[in-house]
């Protein structure tokens, strides 16, 4: 919505005589000094021979231009894209993360990721997450879906889970952008397919600013499945990690 369709939207601007303007008409109560708003020009007039009104005015539009850019602002979706690197002892993953305008989601995040373990298993992966619409300070929280898709090495053993889950942010210094985060995503049986009857997938970790678009992070991750036939479970990643991001 433009800013001035917005002006016009809004509810009635009371100034100190009773001025009101609302949707490009004038009404006028008792004084000398008129405004006018032209929706052609997108400008706002003012007429008449009385100062303190003429004053009143701009301060009151001045005042309501600045609310409406901030509301807007808050009702945007997150912008800026990450591309992440994070290594372990025998684990390496690539991701990338987005705002959701690019798969048509507003107000969400989008990410994608490549996981690879020394035993060949190749995990791709990607998903939504949608901010929680809460005042919780330094906490930010999102929930959302993320799909699964595993070629794990042995034969035959390929396996496709859409889980649900949730992540977490914990600002603790906003100048050097010391956070901790995390994630949990869980896959039951009815949402698994293949050679497999459950996804979980667990992550923490501390992450740091190193320049402006820079940060580097470390942790710890549970990755696994509990396979299907009695095979037990199979871990992907249970060890820690260290890692660099770069924002766009």
């Amino acid at each position: 919505m433009g800013l001035y369709r917005v002006l016009m939207a809004r509810a009635w601007m009371t100034f100190d005589r009773t001025l009101l303007v609302r949707e490009g008409k004038l009404r006028e109560h008792s004084y000398s000094g008129i405004i006018a708003y032209s929706k052609q020009t997108g400008c706002i007039k003012f007429h008449g021979e009385t100062p303190m009104i003429k004053l009143l005015a701009a301060l009151a539009v001045s005042v309501l231009i600045v609310t409406t850019v901030a509301e807007a602002q808050e009702r945007e979706p997150v912008s800026g894209s990450m591309g992440e690197f994070a290594l372990s002892n025998d684990t390496l993953q690539a991701r990338f993360e987005t705002d959701g305008r690019m798969v048509g989601s507003d107000r969400s995040r989008f990410s994608s990721a490549f996981f690879l373990s020394e035993e060949r298993d190749i995990v791709l992966s990607a998903g939504l997450a949608f901010p929680a619409d809460l005042n919780l300070g330094r906490l930010s929280l999102a929930v959302g879906p993320q799909v699964y898709a595993a070629l794990l090495d042995d034969e035959n053993s390929d396996v496709m889970s859409l889980s649900v889950g949730a992540q977490a942010r914990f600002l603790l210094n906003r100048e050097r952008r010391l956070a901790v985060s995390g994630h949990a995503y869980y896959a039951p049986d009815i949402l698994t397919f293949g050679s497999a009857d459950n996804l979980t997938d667990l992550s923490a970790r501390v992450e740091v600013g190193l320049a402006s678009r820079v940060i580097a992070f470390g942790g710890m991750r549970w990755f696994e499945f509990d396979l299907t036939e009695g095979e037990g479970e199979r871990t992907l990643q249970e060890e820690v990690f260290v890692g660099f991001g770069y924002r766009f």
